[in-house]
């Protein structure tokens, strides 16, 4: 057994219990978490915006190690650090073969059916197929990166998702250039990663624009030129800053109603 904070209930508090978690299968490894970080898809999945089925154990930005492996694992082994992978594309869907894995059918499988149970025997589902919010979790193997032996499991937890997010949307999706303008909405995980992207990409103006000033300081030390507090006088600022323009990028890293206005 092991411990894990659990959701029986949409809406309803997260309380740490212990759960059985099976040995795993011939594809699974079964992985001792060392952290995770706190998304706010993790609160969307409490409170039901998003659907999950309960009982369930959130969590899906965690690294560990590989504590056992199933008796056909090949891409990982026992010791090894890891990342989870919260949408493992299954490789052999339409979407997979046409190079669309972030389309994968299969992709959420995972989450749909029990993968532990609480010691009354009561199934138990894994959010997002991962339950990164335990001590241990069962994944399947293609739900695990292989990590650098010396990687500190501490800084790398949020690859899983903030990372891959904010910076693949400004390395892939908008595919931001030297000497542009980026505007950066919502200076949380996901955001603080699109503005140390930008910088790396050489973009020469980045905004930082968020509801609590105190996100200033932390915009401006992860790579940010200015900041510029979230309300009326926000785009009044950003064209200011931009030459009149306006910024050449925009990442929208809350997805409410008044940002996507913004």
């Amino acid at each position: 057994m092991v411990r894990a904070a659990v959701l029986r209930e949409r809406g309803g508090p997260i309380t740490v219990d212990e759960i059985v978690l099976p040995d795993p299968g011939p594809h699974q490894v079964r992985v001792r978490l060392a952290a995770a970080g706190v998304c706010h898809s993790d609160l969307s999945l409490a409170n039901g915006t998003l659907r999950q089925k309960t009982p369930a154990v959130l969590g899906h930005e965690g690294a560990g190690v590989v504590v056992a492996a199933g008796a056909e694992v090949t891409r990982v082994s026992v010791g090894e650090k890891v990342v989870l992978n919260w949408s493992p594309s299954c490789g052999t869907c339409w979407f997979c073969r046409e190079c669309e894995p972030y389309l994968c059918e299969h992709a959420d499988d995972a989450a749909a059916e029990p993968y532990a149970t609480l010691t009354d025997g009561t199934p138990i589902y894994a959010a997002l197929g991962t339950g990164a919010f335990a001590e241990e979790t069962v994944v399947g193997e293609r739900a695990v990166v292989p990590l650098p032996a010396d990687t500190d499991l501490e800084r790398v937890a949020i690859l899983g998702c903030a990372v891959l997010t904010g910076a693949g949307a400004v390395f892939h999706t908008a595919g931001v250039r030297k000497g542009q303008s980026v505007a950066v909405i919502g200076l949380g995980g996901i955001g603080l990663c699109a503005i140390q992207a930008a910088r790396i990409r050489g973009a020469e103006t980045i905004i930082g624009i968020d509801v609590a000033p105190e996100k200033g300081d932390l915009a401006l030390q992860h790579g940010a030129t200015a900041f510029v507090p979230a309300g009326d006088e926000a785009l009044t600022a950003v064209r200011e800053l931009t030459g009149g323009r306006g910024a050449d990028h925009v990442f929208d890293c809350v997805g409410g109603g008044a940002t996507t206005r913004m």
